[in-house]
């Protein structure tokens, strides 16, 4: 089944920088990480959107975006709470708990204000946290987007915004960033399906390196982002 030319739309703006939920203000622990010098080029730049995929994007939050996709079509609010609720007991640093629930709540008031009705008040309303997964969830059934449509709408969301990151943070030129995005942009369809495959099992997050460049931000000495 194929995007309705609306639904396209919809989703391009959604994902677009210029939609303002704010996520520019975060880095996700990349200048933890940079300024630790793990990171200082675009091939370490490019390790650290492929751990991201690997590790953050297929088993937790594209995982959780699909299973709050699914919960939605069964109109079954206790599920899309659960998995919203679970996002947060996954995440150990609580300023990435912060900064994702900061994003997820100015997505859903923002796409309230332009597009809103009865029916998305309460998908909303169902959601205690509004973690970003599960409003790009909400956001995205709403507008009518396939579980593995929206699964890649989001993870080239995430990804823009490590390269958009890493632009202002290391000495990598837009070409070299965009060379980046792209290759991880192939291997999306491939991660998205591998969601799909396993949208049964749990949630699950191990993923050390970022936690710990998280939770350090607050020590970094010269700060361009918020988390």
């Amino acid at each position: 089944m194929y995007m309705q030319p609306l639904q396209f739309i919809h989703a391009l703006q959604l994902t677009d920088s210029l939609f303002p939920v704010g996520a520019f203000a975060y880095s996700d622990g990349l200048e933890t990480a940079v300024s630790a010098g793990l990171v200082a080029d675009a091939a370490a730049l490019g390790e650290w959107m492929d751990h991201w995929l690997n590790a953050v994007f297929v088993p937790c939050e594209g995982l959780a975006l699909v299973k709050s996709m699914r919960a939605l079509r069964a109109n079954d609010g206790d599920s899309l709470s659960a998995v919203d609720g679970e996002l947060c007991a996954l995440r150990p640093s609580s300023a990435m708990r912060a900064a994702s629930t900061g994003n997820g709540k100015r997505l859903l008031s923002l796409y309230e204000a332009l597009y809103g009705d009865a029916p998305f008040s309460e998908y909303v309303r169902n959601l205690p946290y509004g973690n970003a997964a599960c409003a790009y969830a909400v956001v995205f059934f709403h507008c009518g987007l396939a579980e593995q449509e929206a699964a890649l709408a989001f993870g080239y969301n995430r990804l823009a915004s490590m390269v958009s990151a890493g632009l202002r943070l290391i000495s990598i030129g837009h070409q070299q960033g965009q060379i980046l995005l792209a290759r991880c942009v192939d291997r999306l369809p491939c991660a998205a399906a591998e969601i799909i495959d396993r949208v049964q099992e749990p949630l699950r997050s191990f993923s050390p390196l970022l936690d710990i460049q998280q939770m350090n931000h607050q020590y970094v000495y010269s700060r361009l982002f918020r988390s």
